[in-house]
């Protein structure tokens, strides 16, 4: 066991992160000795890192790739092993093919002490892996995340090291060894499923209409919409479409087999085939079926891409704009609907542009950075209304990902919602018309439906995202060469337009001017103007040596066109 293990962790592409693991298990619907070694070892730490002696339940969860059903076989053999060695009586409960957002509402709705998501997320079909979640078993920890929401940072990076001493041989649960084929039959053999996975569906119902301030659509006739859903044969098929029928949106669903993709799982990439990009043919077949906007999700449908209905790339709405076009509804909705006096937040990674910040900053909210993940977003969302704030929207990442009020992860199904109830609520609409037009100045009136007017009326800095590679060295040696790097070549260059800079690191919740730890988090430099503001990030994978993720945004087009060949001549 331990020496498949090794040979698992060993895998250059493998991943290991807070965010999860992932790596190529092939295309199914077997998985090799190996990969089976790495879901049993990281099962049998988590479940370890998890559990107590008494009773407890995990919830098994996955989106619909081949190989998700012999992952799923090899967690369960080692959460079972991991529940013998702490002496905990284990059930398994199978929901089987289900989205992301709607797991993690099952593991609170059903108070589960713990559960996995099987999935690679936007990765290629022959790409799997899992994310563990909090249950209530590790609710009371100091920094653990949210019930339901990933496991924490830390408590990730305790189970992949769990997972490494494992493999080192450094602890011995024998209860692996004992583990048969027919013990994981009997933990899969529950009925429970069916019933946990529609009382899910309930919950999710229940907290999007609160959150929303929302009544289904028994009350009323589908007047929202059309919108034109595509699944591509993810976890989103059917779920989605009831859901956002249930809150009154008219769904026009296409590719929606389960199991069976029409085209690339990364929608925000391009088309092999013809070139172009992936979203352009969900934006013309939303023009096709005259539908009000269209929404293509990845495989476990924790992301959704918005497009406008045409016939070329300009349909297509770039993820920074619609994160911004998210926080600018999310908080004018606030404004007009919430007479409590809490102070207003809203939470960023790092690597979000600028115009979200700015969009934010207009209703008077705190603007709050954390380290790239999702779980950073969410775990401080939730410190923030601990601490009495009142915290609506978080955003992650550069995939412009928008986390929704209550809402423990990503959720593509919410975006699509808030982009028909755009439409549906005008007062909203013209309420943050009202605030762009105070901010920005006069809007350009393009003489569309109101969610044109809407997406054109957020602001979008001109914003880049490069792969780069650099020679082999630690993170904060090649952050202290781009440091002083820019102080020697690229400030001399841009002192004439900027009036300070500032170098900030970011580590997981903390956002600070110096380093500390591994250093391996994003860092930024932030460049200052009295009317505008400009970034570069970095930030170096942790599992591939050498290759580095840089962002240039710019508040103004200018800026960004000079700093665009300073920031690529810093990199060693």
């Amino acid at each position: 066991m331990r020496e498949l293990l090794t040979k698992a962790l060993g895998d250059t592409l493998l991943v290991q992160s807070f965010s999860g693991v992932r790596t190529v298990f092939g295309k199914g619907p077997e998985i090799s000795d190996v990969h089976a070694s790495l879901a049993v070892g990281y099962g049998t730490c988590y479940a370890i890192h998890v559990l107590k002696p008494g009773k407890a339940t995990f919830l098994l969860c996955r989106d619909p790739r081949p190989t998700g059903a012999a992952v799923a076989r090899a967690l369960v053999r080692g959460f079972l092993a991991g529940a013998r060695a702490v002496g905990c009586e284990l059930e398994v409960v199978d929901l089987g093919i289900i989205t992301t957002p709607l797991a993690e509402t099952a593991v609170r709705s059903l108070e589960a002490d713990g559960g996995v998501m099987i999935t690679a997320s936007h990765n290629p079909l022959d790409n799997n892996g899992f994310k563990f979640f909090t249950g209530t078993a590790i609710a009371d920890r100091p920094n653990s995340a949210p019930i339901g929401a990933l496991l924490s940072a830390p408590a990730m990076g305790t189970v992949i090291e769990s997972v490494k001493a494992f493999a080192r041989g450094e602890f011995h649960p024998e209860a692996v060894g004992m583990m048969s084929e027919e013990a994981v039959d009997r933990a899969l053999a529950s009925t429970r499923g069916d019933a946990i996975r529609v009382q899910a569906e309930r919950a999710y119902l229940d907290v999007i209409g609160e959150d929303w301030n929302i009544i289904p659509h028994c009350l009323k006739p589908l007047t929202l919409g059309p919108a034109l859903l595509d699944p591509n044969g993810g976890a989103a098929c059917g779920i989605d479409a009831r859901v956002l029928e249930h809150f009154g949106v008219k769904v026009i669903e296409i590719n929606a087999e389960v199991g069976y993709p029409e085209h690339g799982i990364d929608t925000d990439g391009i088309d092999s085939a013809s070139g172009r990009h992936m979203l352009l043919r969900v934006a013309r077949a939303a023009a096709r079926e005259r539908a009000h906007f269209g929404v293509a999700f990845d495989y476990d449908a924790d992301r959704g891409n918005l497009v406008l209905p045409g016939h070329d790339e300009t349909a297509i709405i770039a993820p920074q704009q619609v994160a911004a076009f998210n926080i600018a509804l999310a908080l004018a909705r606030r404004q007009m609907n919430n007479a409590e006096s809490k102070k207003l937040a809203v939470v960023l990674s790092d690597a979000t542009s600028l115009a979200s910040e700015r969009v934010a900053k207009t209703f008077g909210a705190e603007v709050h950075y954390v380290e790239t993940g999702e779980i950073n977003v969410v775990s401080k969302m939730s410190q923030l209304r601990k601490a009495g704030y009142d915290v609506p929207v978080g955003v992650e990442g550069a995939n412009g990902g928008t986390i929704f009020e209550t809402s423990t992860c990503r959720d593509g199904l919410q975006a699509a919602l808030s982009a028909a109830l755009a439409e549906f609520q005008p007062e909203v609409s013209r309420e943050w018309m009202r605030i762009a037009r105070k901010a920005f100045g006069p809007l350009e009136n393009s003489g569309e439906s109101l969610l044109h007017q809407l997406i054109d009326s957020v602001p979008v800095n001109p914003n880049v995202m490069l792969k780069l590679s650099a020679p082999p060295m630690s993170h904060g040696e090649l952050k202290a060469h781009v440091e002083a790097s820019f102080v020697k070549k690229a400030w001399p260059k841009l002192r004439d337009r900027f009036a300070s800079y500032k170098f900030v690191n970011f580590e997981n919740l903390v956002v600070s001017d110096k380093r500390s730890g591994d250093e391996s988090g994003g860092w930024r430099v932030i460049l200052d103007a009295p009317d505008r503001r400009a970034f570069v990030f970095l930030r170096g994978s942790k599992t591939e040596s050498g290759v580095w993720r840089m962002i240039i945004d710019a508040d103004e087009q200018e800026d960004f066109d000079l700093l665009l060949p300073l920031a690529k001549a810093l990199m060693p």
